[in-house]
């Protein structure tokens, strides 16, 4: 039986709680009384006091966020990866004076989103009026939407006592820009805000990259096991999202393989060649996740024996790699690292490189979490005159790569956590010397 549902318009509609909607609970998933593992009831709420910590700190009421990622950090909630990355189908008001996030959920998913997720203040009905789907229903009732939709933000604003302070938005919308300026609030860029509440992980987020490093080091596993002559780049490429899914994980837009001559420089996709003998072989695991926890990690094989040539580009890049990470700890800026890898223009002349500005994505670092990129970026171009210093609780990805045009490219990449003193290396598959799978 329904109880509990408040409001006469969408504006205002309350999803109620169902009395005994569980009954006998559905869950497949399995815990055990003896390790506490992830503590997700830790994690959401470290999440949601980071944010408000951050609000203050900037002078904000509240923050309203459209960018799906953002939503998943403040509410524990998400949905289709196809609404990405600020679809406008749903979004989420954190103010500062409430216990937690307010979700405003796409169509009739409220009614389950308030049975599982107890921890949000309220769930709403999302009135579809910004982002790009908002863009799609004319012009006439796309402004009728945002309308209705700036009312409905407004509304809540006041009656958590934050309507007269500033209002942070992480997706610079111009038509909500627009419509809660004529509504007489000031508005403020929230990216930068979520940027800097999310680059601390705690524990738990820790751990959930931790376990997705995992998960791709058993993607690698599958690689090695089935290179050989013949096989395609996107069969090894289908086989490694089986693993993922397999072991617990989801793959966004992500994961490639290359081989031979398209290994450097790289399209960074995979295609339907098919892999030769004394081919170099790399892949990324990116964008495969572990409770929205991204990984990004690559690295590099021969199939059957490699070239001396292949092992010494396998050796510099590797040297460039571990010169920067052996000086990870708090306190060291991403200039110092990005200062252990020479300048592009002088290594990679033979691909006509002349600027830094063609070496993003090469030598390389950059913050991950719940997207792929987050603080600190490490790369000559932007760290050399900007330096970040680095944190205790701060993850990141860093990667190197080098090769031959036309003949080879390797590419090598560990998951890193800056701890209190140094460093740990999440990523565990062996980089020390490029892995040669035998023929047979």
């Amino acid at each position: 039986m329904k109880r509990g549902a408040k409001g006469t318009s969408a504006i205002d509609f309350e999803w109620p709680k169902i009395e005994n909607y569980w009954g006998r609970r559905p869950y497949g998933t399995q815990s055990v009384d003896w390790e506490e593992r992830v503590n997700t009831d830790r994690m959401r709420k470290y999440r949601v006091n980071r944010t408000k910590e951050m609000l203050k700190k900037h002078n904000v009421g509240a923050i309203l966020a459209i960018n799906e990622w953002n939503m998943r950090y403040i509410t524990s909630t998400w949905n289709a990866y196809w609404t990405t990355p600020s679809s406008g189908l749903r979004y989420a008001l954190l103010p500062v004076t409430a216990g937690g996030a307010i979700l405003y959920e796409q169509g009739e998913i409220g009614y389950q989103a308030k049975q599982i997720a107890p921890w949000l203040e309220k769930v709403k009905v999302a009135i579809t009026g910004a982002g790009w789907i908002g863009r799609t229903m004319g012009p006439k009732h796309s402004l009728t939407q945002r309308d209705k939709m700036v009312r409905q933000i407004l509304d809540d604003l006041k009656e958590y006592g934050v309507d007269k302070e500033r209002l942070a938005l992480d997706t610079w919308d111009p038509g909500l820009v627009e419509a809660f300026t004529n509504a007489g609030l000031k508005l403020v860029p929230g990216l930068d805000i979520m940027l800097e509440a999310r680059k601390i992980k705690n524990e738990d987020e820790v751990e959930c990259l931790r376990i997705c490093s995992t998960i791709g080091d058993a993607m690698f596993s599958a690689m090695a096991s089935n290179l050989r002559p013949g096989v395609k780049e996107s069969e090894l490429c289908g086989l490694m999202h089986q693993v993922a899914y397999k072991l617990g994980a989801r793959v966004y837009s992500g994961i490639f393989v290359t081989s031979g001559p398209f290994a450097w420089p790289n399209p960074r996709d995979e295609s339907d060649r098919m892999i030769r003998p004394g081919d170099i072989v790399y892949a990324d695991v990116y964008n495969t996740s572990y409770l929205g926890y991204k990984i990004c990690y690559y690295r590099t094989f021969s199939c059957g024996k490699a070239s001396q040539k292949a092992k010494d580009d396998y050796k510099l890049a590797y040297e460039w790699l571990y010169k920067a990470i052996q000086i990870i700890k708090p306190g060291v800026t991403t200039k110092e690292l990005a200062e252990k890898w020479p300048p592009g223009p002088e290594i990679w002349k033979n691909i006509h490189i002349i600027s830094e500005d063609q070496t993003a994505g090469s030598n390389w670092g950059h913050g991950i979490g719940l997207t792929l990129y987050e603080y600190p970026i490490i790369w000559r171009e932007a760290s050399l005159n900007d330096p970040i210093p680095l944190e205790k609780g701060m993850t990141f990805a860093i990667e190197t790569q080098h090769g031959t045009p036309g003949s080879h490219g390797v590419r090598m990449e560990e998951m890193v956590h800056v701890t209190e003193n140094g460093y740990e290396i999440m990523s565990k598959w062996p980089i020390e010397e490029m892995i040669e799978v035998p023929i047979y």
